[in-house]
């Protein structure tokens, strides 16, 4: 069975992911970007929704991972290419990856007793012209907050490169008492919809051995 897959993304999350369910990810690396990540088109749209946003950000890194696979010295470009995006949203406004402690803490006390929405697109193909994505939406509640415990956490490092500005599945599972939707697309790679794209395009989950 061929378990290789190529993932656009830097997220150790989604790599630990797709390893656990037995793809063996190659990690490309955007040569035009600064640390070699995907960063897409970043930049929000005038009147695009949190869906919209989500949706072209991932499959711009799809696009361009195609190219950074198709770059490599031994290139398999019969084996799918995976990009996803996770944005966090509240009110329609899309909350970034914080980008100091202050932003950090403003977005957990916008959070702080009410409930947000989760969105993770994951684009997948094989060339510019053979591809297919997905959106995945989750409710997020999330408990009152003290002060402190904003305070807490911001002074970690996991607010830092997520979406939101917190991960579910560190220290802020503490906040959260309830969602709706997949619990792996909060984290960032919603497993059911992904491996399905992945079949699509001829990478069946090997861990089922089909």
């Amino acid at each position: 069975m061929d378990t290789l897959i190529y993932l656009a993304s830097k997220s150790p999350r989604r790599r630990e992911i797709l390893s656990n369910l037995g793809w063996e990810p190659v990690v490309l690396a955007d040569p035009k970007a600064p640390r070699g990540w995907f960063a897409g088109d970043e930049e929000e749209k005038p009147g695009e929704t949190p869906e919209d946003y989500v949706l072209r950000t991932a499959v711009v890194k799809l696009m361009d991972g195609l190219c950074a696979r198709n770059e490599l010295p031994d290139a398999r470009e019969d084996r799918p290419v995976l990009a996803a995006d996770t944005v966090v949203s509240l009110d329609g406004r899309v909350l970034g990856k914080p980008r100091d402690r202050t932003e950090a803490e403003a977005f957990l006390r916008s959070m702080s007793g009410r409930t947000h929405e989760v969105r993770t697109a994951v684009a997948v193909g094989v060339s510019r012209a053979e591809w297919d994505s997905v959106v995945v939406t989750s409710t997020v509640e999330m408990r009152e907050l003290s002060d402190a415990e904003i305070a807490a956490y911001a002074a970690t490092a996991e607010p830092y490169d997520k979406a939101g500005g917190y991960g579910i599945q560190g220290a802020a599972g503490l906040f959260i008492c309830r969602i709706s939707g997949s619990y792996s697309a909060i984290m960032g790679l919603p497993v059911c919809e992904s491996g399905e794209l992945l079949a699509r395009f001829g990478a069946k989950a090997p861990i089922l051995g089909l």
